[in-house]
């Protein structure tokens, strides 16, 4: 283990390491973050991973559709670092800066792509969509989305809103339980893509 991966072992809650199944749901992933992205599944060893989609989130497709073969190369790198410890299931929401084709030329078996789905995993129903908004009318134990910071987390209710934006979740799907990891810092900025667009 190198000191990186020893100084984001320290980052990561201990009880993690305890979880039986485990769900890692991350969103709007800029390809500045990939590394830190690979690093975690090398120490967390996700069973199952659901990406809420904008994969490469500094590529902003639907303004900028020149950049297509660039985003390409991204989600080709983001997808072999999401299967890098073999999980069970790669689950992903299309994103509004995503291209569908793309996505699914680099699909592997266990890997699947949607706009919006529900599935239940040891009796807990997960709904999960790029954008909040797409859940009107659904039952879930979990809402897994990203998109846009306006509707937070919040864990308190019935059902377990986890908003992507503000932070990887780690869930046990024994005990429910969520952990949150926090992004690296200036994720956000290159969410934005500032030094591009100059905001």
């Amino acid at each position: 283990m190198n000191i990186f991966d020893l100084w984001m072992k320290q980052k990561i809650p201990k009880e993690v390491y305890g979880f039986k199944k485990t769900i890692m749901h991350l969103t709007d992933t800029p390809d500045i973050i990939f590394p830190y992205i690979k690093r975690l599944i090398k120490l967390i060893e996700p069973d199952i991973i659901i990406h809420t989609g904008d994969l490469v989130d500094n590529i902003k497709l639907e303004l900028s559709r020149q950049e297509i073969g660039i985003y390409e190369k991204r989600v080709e790198k983001l997808l072999t670092i999401l299967r890098s410890r073999q999980p069970d299931q790669i689950l992903i929401s299309i994103g509004n800066h995503d291209d569908e084709t793309i996505i699914n030329k680099y699909l592997q078996l266990n890997e699947f792509l949607f706009d919006k789905t529900l599935i239940t995993i040891e009796k807990k129903n997960y709904c999960f969509a790029h954008k909040h908004m797409m859940f009107s009318g659904e039952k879930a134990d979990y809402f897994l989305y990203g998109h846009s910071p306006s509707v937070p987390t919040d864990k308190s209710g019935d059902s377990c809103v986890l908003n992507g934006l503000s932070a990887i979740h780690i869930i046990d799907t024994s005990s429910g339980k969520v952990i949150d990891i926090p992004y690296p810092k200036d994720t956000d900025y290159f969410r934005q893509k500032k030094f591009k667009l100059g905001f």
